[in-house]
């Protein structure tokens, strides 16, 4: 595994992950899932429920919903952006911020995502997506507040 940002697969990766956040911008469901392999080749670990995604029917209905709870625009910010790869597996991993109106409802708040990337018929696809937030465990309550800059608040 390499953390070379210079190779030809971190660059590759790098650009996959930009394609992915033009597409969630965009709200295209159809661009979003052409990212994840098919069927259980993909696994999913979300912010909502259910507890484990499998295959891309539960995770293309994750997205339809997920995009129809925002009003206008959705904007994300990436920030720390590590490749780490090998000829065929890759994994990047990231801060994103996500901002837009949710249920009536201002929303900006940063999420810790891993990306699992396999290089399948030559098209570099996600396997597993995985997305978190740190929780304090005294009140079972997310910590939505941290940021890159204020990462204890």
């Amino acid at each position: 595994m390499t953390t070379t940002p210079t190779t030809t697969v971190d660059r590759q990766i790098r650009q996959r992950m930009q394609d992915w956040k033009d597409a969630f911008e965009a709200k295209d469901v159809d661009a979003m899932m052409s990212f994840y392999a098919d069927g259980d080749a993909f696994s999913a670990f979300d912010l909502m429920p259910p507890i484990e995604f499998r295959g891309g029917t539960g995770w293309r209905d994750n997205w339809v919903g997920f995009f129809a709870a925002f009003a206008g625009p959705l904007r994300l910010e990436f920030a720390g952006l590590e490749v780490h790869s090998s000829d065929q597996l890759a994994v990047a991993r990231v801060l994103v911020r996500l901002d837009g109106t949710m249920n009536g409802q201002d929303t900006d708040m940063w999420v810790r995502t891993t990306n699992c990337f396999r290089l399948i018929d030559g098209q570099w696809l996600m396997v597993h997506d995985h997305v978190s937030m740190p929780v304090d465990f005294a009140t079972g309550r997310t910590l939505m507040h941290l940021t890159p800059e204020k990462p204890n608040g």
